[in-house]
């Protein structure tokens, strides 16, 4: 009997030991869990933050995009001024040719009339009979004036031209003009503009 006392005390020492050292596992093992749990909302809380980030990077892009494209659009005249309508001399001297058309110092003067209808500007180059030669694309942002000129793709010759006005007065406007004919030629001229002395603003 006294020799079942001690053995019996040591089954029962490592069914105690065995128990504790597995209940010590389990909590180690919940606590891992909830480690892992809570390092998973971390990040969850940072890919949150980092979405709304995006978010809102993207609506400050499309909000700064929105305001440039609507002050280009402002900017933009869709009339002329009235210092700017009607009729003006224009005076052309060639600066720089390889085209066989234009020669070096040649000089054209011209009558040009500056035009509007509901939607775009425009420009009519006049022969001296006042009949349109060409009508001529118009921009005017406020600060110069281009006016461009292509024929038709389909025409055996083809020919663009483009006059830029960047030094706009009440009564006289420089700039430059360039004519390109199928694209292997190239002439430019100096450009003046003033105005008929029958037009012109008292």
């Amino acid at each position: 009997m006294k020799n079942k006392i001690p053995f019996l005390t040591f089954l029962i020492s490592i069914f105690l030991l065995v128990g504790c050292n597995g209940k010590n596992s389990e909590d180690q093992l919940r606590q891992r869990e909830l480690d892992l749990q809570s390092r998973i909302d971390s990040f969850a809380n940072v890919e949150k933050d980092y979405q709304a980030l995006l978010q809102m990077k993207d609506s400050i892009v499309k909000a700064d995009s929105l305001k440039l494209l609507n002050d280009s659009l402002s900017s933009v005249v869709k009339f002329w001024p009235q210092h700017l309508a009607g009729r003006w001399n224009g005076r052309l001297v060639c600066i720089e040719s390889d085209c066989s058309d234009y020669v070096i110092g040649d000089q054209r003067v011209d009558t040009w009339e500056f035009k509007s209808d509901s939607l775009n500007l425009y420009a009519d180059l006049l022969n001296n009979k006042n009949q349109i030669v060409r009508t001529y694309n118009a921009s005017f942002t406020g600060n110069n004036i281009v006016l461009s000129f292509k024929t038709d793709p389909s025409v055996s010759k083809t020919v663009a031209m483009q006059t830029t006005l960047n030094e706009l007065q009440t009564d006289k406007m420089k700039g430059s003009h360039t004519i390109t004919i199928d694209s292997d030629c190239t002439a430019k001229f100096t450009v003046e503009f003033t105005r008929p002395s029958s037009n012109k603003k008292q």
